[in-house]
């Protein structure tokens, strides 16, 4: 995998830049398949695998293989290996020192890759860099065979990305003291939990997260656990028992060391069922990061922060594995009051109002307890709510289902909205370059006086759209820490 290269000529033209050559149109060029880490394989599976420093000798021009994974992520080449560590530069055609935005891929934590179209977003004269990090069981485990103090494989994947970025990225023409990580569902909650990760502490100095879900409960080890409990009052997930079911499941009912190292990563992929959750292992991830946001002791090194939702996250419920009748079931108690708050969904189907309720407590909350947070630290912060329908099905009438904002941005539905994506794409990279999306229209949140911009008409306030919403959902998400 690593000794590849690929044919590098694209209308004639090649760009040779620090011993790498990328495709390029007359405007950019793309470095794919650059290696930032060790490749986690053998006795390296479930460890801490060492950056690569780069050599500026090694090609590549197409995308590497995926991590891991079932076949559904976004971007998720045919080709699987675990030997999947590598990131991708676009460049513009301007020359200096640019702002870098570094998109961080969602998926669940299970599936996904940085194979992306980078190069619309470097069309904006901002240098983007993508990357794939380990993901399922394969980078989020905590089993007493693994003796390792760190869960979370896959975060610290990227960090070390962060780091190779900090290195290396002005040979790009990137400027690493404007570094700006994005990402969205996954990688939104990855950018979340970067801002509270030790390791990656002025790494990055801006940070975008389209629909994070950095206030659902996470796993903990039997090392963290201290009582945490989901809304109903039952006892979060412990990490050790989750990874014990499912290796029993793939036929390890008592696993050595050398056992994991040695089980097949499909077997795993198969497995598993629904997303991959984080683990609060007290090093990796050291709490939920919505606590340590609102806790006195937190300042992130930060110069400014955007956070929103889709109007109808409750779309991904199916994907998540986790039953309607489960959730409602954790949240009885104000399933009444859900009843007028989405009174309009209720009326159209009961369901529907209930799921709706579910993407709202996963991702609306998370940007408006982090939009607090951040302004209550002096740092300059910007919400959205995206409400644009881009079909007629029952899905799409109900809303911007998750993760379409993403479709907008990476031009997925050109047909529909190719004037939106240039203009979230627009917005993205003024953000990147300036710490303000679109200055004179889109103000900053403030509290008391919130404002939550139409993403695509952001000088449209839907404040008062999503405030009954909010209030629901932030007094459900506040039972959570006060069950005894």
């Amino acid at each position: 995998m690593r000794a590849n290269t690929v044919k590098i000529v694209l209308s004639g033209l090649t760009l040779t830049l620090a011993g790498y050559v990328g495709l390029v149109s007359a405007e950019s060029a793309v470095y794919k398949s650059i290696p930032y880490a060790e490749a986690p394989i053998g006795d390296k599976r479930w460890t801490v695998v060492e950056d690569i420093v780069w050599d500026g000798t090694r090609q590549g021009s197409e995308f590497s293989a995926s991590c891991p994974q079932p076949r559904y992520g976004l971007g998720t080449s045919d080709e699987q290996s675990e030997d999947c560590l590598f990131l991708n530069i676009w460049t513009p055609g301007k020359a200096g020192k640019l702002p870098v935005m570094m998109w961080i891929h969602g998926g669940g934590f299970r599936a996904g890759s940085g194979n992306i179209p980078g190069g619309l977003i470097a069309q904006e004269d901002v240098v983007v860099v993508s990357f794939n990090y380990r993901l399922g069981a394969l980078g989020f485990m905590s089993h007493p065979a693994l003796e390792s103090s760190v869960s979370n494989y896959g975060v610290m994947d990227m960090v070390s990305a962060l780091r190779w970025v900090n290195r290396h990225i002005e040979s790009f023409g990137g400027d690493p003291d404007n570094v700006t990580i994005f990402g969205v569902s996954a990688g939104a909650m990855a950018v979340n939990l970067l801002m509270v990760n030790d390791d990656a502490q002025g790494l990055f100095h801006k940070a975008i997260a389209q629909s994070s879900y950095t206030t659902w409960p996470l796993w903990y080890t039997e090392d963290t656990y201290q009582n945490q409990r989901y809304w109903d009052g039952s006892p979060v997930k412990r990490a050790e028992e989750e990874a014990s079911n499912l290796l029993a499941a793939v036929g390890l009912a008592e696993p050595s060391r050398q056992a994991l190292q040695a089980l097949d990563a499909q077997a795993l992929v198969k497995a598993q069922q629904g997303f991959q959750i984080p683990i609060v292992d007290g090093i990796s991830i050291k709490a939920e990061p919505a606590q340590l946001f609102m806790s006195d002791n937190y300042q992130p090194k930060l110069d400014a922060y955007i956070a929103g939702a889709n109007s109808y996250e409750g779309s991904v419920l199916p994907g998540t594995g986790i039953q309607l009748s489960d959730f409602t079931s954790w949240i009885s108690a104000y399933l009444d009051e859900a009843k007028v708050v989405y009174a309009a969904d209720y009326e159209y189907k009961p369901d529907i109002a209930y799921q709706r309720l579910f993407g709202d407590l996963r991702y609306l909350t998370s940007a408006s307890l982090t939009m607090r947070a951040m302004t209550e630290k002096g740092i300059p912060a910007y919400a959205y709510l995206h409400d644009q329908p881009l079909a007629k099905d029952e899905e799409y009438i109900l809303g911007a289902p998750h993760g379409s904002e993403t479709g907008v941005m990476l031009g997925m539905y050109f047909e529909t909205t190719g004037e939106s994506g240039a203009k979230m794409r627009r917005m993205w990279a003024n953000f990147a370059k300036t710490g303000k999306p679109a200055s004179g229209v889109w103000p900053s949140w403030v509290p008391n006086q919130s404002y939550w911009a139409d993403l695509l008409t952001p000088s449209q306030n839907r404040a008062s759209h999503v405030q009954p919403r909010i209030d629901l959902i932030e007094s459900i998400y506040a039972t959570r820490w006060s069950t005894p």
